[in-house]
């Protein structure tokens, strides 16, 4: 849960490619927008007044996936996962796991 607080994503995974040896893997888990309409538009609103100051800066929102594949990262696997797995689907409930290497 490191992409949905930075403030320039697109840089900071620039430095992680920079940093990271050819064929070196960065595994993650990350928020990302999920749900259907209503949950994306709950999300947006929350990431543009409330959200973000109240948690340290995450932005429920960004889509680390389509982060991590502009970046030049090679995706492995990955999944959506809810967090909690059961009950009540929340704004920040929408994750992705995976691992993505920087190609060689």
């Amino acid at each position: 849960l490191v992409l949905c607080s930075v403030r320039d994503v697109p840089r900071a995974l620039a430095e992680l490619r920079r940093v990271l040896r050819p064929g070196g893997q960065v595994r993650f888990f990350e928020h990302g927008r999920g749900g259907g309409r209503a949950m994306t538009f709950t999300q947006r609103a929350l990431d543009r007044t409330l959200w973000p100051p109240l948690s340290g800066g995450c932005h429920l929102s960004r889509e680390p996936v389509a982060a991590l594949r502009e970046a030049g990262f090679t995706l492995g696997p990955y999944r959506q996962v809810m967090m909690p797995e059961h009950g009540p689907a929340l704004p920040s409930s929408y994750c992705v796991l995976g691992t993505a290497w920087r190609p060689s």
